[in-house]
């Protein structure tokens, strides 16, 4: 009788670069996520309302829609690996000036949309490297498991950062929650300065090649992130709603704040690594038919806490929203991966990069204000109608595609 084969291990304990990349990126987000999470408060609770939270998140959206060009060029002109460190090192240089001001209570609204402005810099460039570092060094079979790690590393980061964001600010304080996001960013340093990745294949690309003629080389996908951006216009803002939601509606504190942003990265989590068992991946039709679904998902899952208001009910609807959005992001990730030219990616995740920050400063500004004139709840229900209206966006889009991108 035939013995059985041992299981598989995850990619990320087979691939040493993967595990770097992985491990550092843990790291770095969750000091990331304690440290967001530590402002937004900060700000709240020095008497800011919406429009004060909306600023701040503002500031940290606008790096990658000014400085695409020169991104997209950087990440595919250097190394993966230079970029990755160059960009840790700047980050945690920030962070540890936002500390020091903190400390000596220098630090405004002003300074700290400075702040976030220089992260979300070192970040613009940091995100495309990595998507480009993930494709180098995981085999063709190992891609999609590859892609879903990566993307966990958001979820796992935040699901930790809110968590123990929440409990840290009342044990140690926000100087202390801001000293161990710089320390987290060295942490990551360190990680991406082991890889051993090799040349990315096909460099020699133009050096005039544009983002967008490195797009229109993988033809079929531009409607497709046209409504990656329009589901952000409307999704992202819950970061700017939910510290009011809980202040205001739920009349709680930092750890049910923490909880509840949890809920939504336990659920990225989850459709994270069970995107597998989706349908769909492989071709740009069924690609579409899965967003469409996970957008319905999505928007009724935002109806919820604007018609019920119950911190449970909340948690709930917050964890099914994550989970559509993990797996929908790991299937168009994963296809986004195998279209593109290896000597475009630098461009294309950079252009994709800005077209989903295009929305930001809008959406946050605008749903800031929306917060100082509806309630909470009342604000949730915008979001969800907008993103069901998406949902009939990429199903009309399923229906009419013809073209299918080819591999390249």
């Amino acid at each position: 009788m035939p013995m059985a084969s041992p299981p598989r291990l995850p990619v990320v304990l087979r691939n040493r670069n993967l595990f770097l990349i992985w491990s550092g990126q843990v790291l770095s987000q969750t000091g990331t996520r304690m440290y967001q999470i530590a402002l937004a408060w900060w700000i709240v609770t020095s008497g800011g309302g919406g429009k004060e939270v909306g600023l701040f998140m503002v500031a940290g959206a606008l790096p990658a829609l000014l400085f695409v060009r020169l991104i997209g060029r950087t990440v595919d002109r250097h190394s993966s690996r230079r970029v990755l460190v160059a960009c840790d090192l700047a980050a945690g240089a920030v962070a540890a000036a936002v500390a020091l001001l903190f400390a000596s209570s220098r630090l405004d609204l002003v300074g700290a949309c400075w702040a976030g402005f220089g992260l979300a810099l070192a970040q613009a460039f940091f995100d495309p490297a990595l998507n480009k570092a993930v494709a180098q060094a995981a085999a063709p079979e190992d891609l999609e498991a590859a892609v879903a790690f990566q993307s966990s590393t958001q979820s796992l980061a935040s699901f930790a950062g809110a968590m123990a964001g929440a409990l840290l600010i009342d044990r140690i304080g926000i100087f202390g929650v801001i000293a161990l996001n710089a320390a987290s960013f060295l942490a990551s340093a360190a990680s991406n300065a082991l890889l051993r990745l090799a040349p990315a294949a096909g460099s020699g690309a133009r050096e005039g090649t544009s983002s967008w003629e490195a797009l229109d080389a993988a033809p079929g996908l531009k409607p497709v992130l046209f409504g990656f951006g329009c589901v952000n216009f409307f999704l992202t803002p819950i970061l700017v709603v939910l510290p009011l939601y809980v202040k205001s509606t739920l009349r709680g504190g930092a750890s049910l704040l923490g909880g509840l942003e949890a809920g939504i990265w336990l659920g990225i989590l989850c459709g994270t690594f069970g995107a597998r068992w989706l349908p769909g991946g492989g071709s740009l039709r069924g690609v579409l038919r899965l967003g469409a679904g996970c957008m319905l998902v999505l928007g009724a899952a935002l109806l919820v806490p604007g018609v019920v208001v119950h911190g449970t009910v909340f948690f709930l609807a917050l964890f099914c929203a994550g989970g559509a959005l993990g797996g929908n992001n790991v299937k168009f990730v994963t296809f986004f991966q195998a279209q593109v030219r290896a000597e475009h990616k630098g461009r294309f995740f950079a252009l994709l990069q800005a077209l989903l920050s295009f929305t930001f400063p809008a959406a946050f500004f605008l749903f800031g204000l929306l917060a100082e004139w509806l309630s909470p709840p009342q604000v949730c229900l915008i979001q969800a109608l907008g993103v069901l209206a998406l949902a009939g966006y990429f199903l009309r889009l399923a229906l009419t595609t013809e073209v299918e991108p080819c591999r390249t």
